[in-house]
């Protein structure tokens, strides 16, 4: 029996070579959903509009009568077994209104470096399931951070990867309009993880070496007009003094070491 959910993908159609894998990763899934919503509409503002897309899929699933909805990232890796892991865990824990992942893996091609932040009750939105109808508010279409507006408002289950397995890993490229904080080197990156990257995504590195020539320069951000994100480094790692955890000193290097 087909699980009645759809995914969500918000885009605005200016990375189409990251479409055309995003179409393969969804094919490829083990549990397949019964629909795909592609929030693809000519941008209305110059803002931001990730959270307007997600909510006009989520109203837009919420007619068609599905049960669930996932949210999925365009230019994001996820594993054939993404969405049976994922949707079977939610079963597990008794359907709650909104779970995900308490961690994220980000993987950034201008450093070839890797961060993992842990996060617990709270979900990146590119790893969240909800169950319709929707059960909280929604910030304004313009706020990048809904899992954020998510974590404050509402209850949030949420699960790690297994043990030596990663299912889903956000990927910083720089290229189209992005949502969030952006592509720009502003958190603690562990430089030097390529072989760590084409552990976890195969044969998809082929894919990602010609999208790494292409890629524009990705600046290192100075700006400190980022929400606090609650996770720590899980190594040392060196980073520009731009992380809302540091003192405000100076725009020279710190380190930070393991805590």
């Amino acid at each position: 029996m087909q699980e009645n959910f759809c995914l969500i993908i918000p885009t605005r159609g200016d990375r189409p070579k990251f479409i055309q894998q995003c179409k393969l990763y969804i094919a490829r899934q083990t549990l397949q959903p019964k629909g795909v919503l592609w929030m693809d509409y000519v941008p209305e503002s110059p803002n931001r509009d990730i959270t307007q897309r997600y909510r006009r899929g989520v109203e837009q699933a919420s007619r068609a009568g599905y049960e669930f909805v996932v949210f999925w990232e365009d230019d994001d890796w996820y594993h054939p077994a993404y969405l049976q892991w994922l949707v079977g865990d939610w079963k597990a824990k008794g359907k709650p209104a909104f779970f995900g992942v308490g961690e994220t893996y980000y993987y950034h091609h201008g450093i070839s470096g890797h961060i993992h932040m842990p996060h617990p009750g709270r979900t990146s939105a590119f790893c969240t399931l909800a169950k319709l109808p929707w059960s909280t508010s929604w910030p304004a279409d313009s706020q990048p951070f809904l899992d954020m507006h998510i974590h404050k408002t509402a209850r949030v289950v949420t699960i790690n990867f297994p043990p030596n397995q990663l299912y889903a890993i956000g990927i910083k490229h720089g290229i189209g309009k992005t949502g969030g904080g952006g592509h720009s080197a502003r958190m603690s990156y562990q430089p030097g993880k390529r072989e760590w990257f084409y552990k976890w995504v195969g044969e998809d590195r082929h894919f990602y070496d010609q999208i790494e020539k292409e890629m524009p320069a990705i600046p290192v951000s100075t700006h400190n007009n980022i929400p606090k994100i609650h996770a720590v480094p899980t190594r040392a790692v060196i980073t520009a003094n731009s992380n809302s955890r540091l003192p405000r000193r100076s725009s020279q290097v710190k380190v930070i070491r393991r805590r």
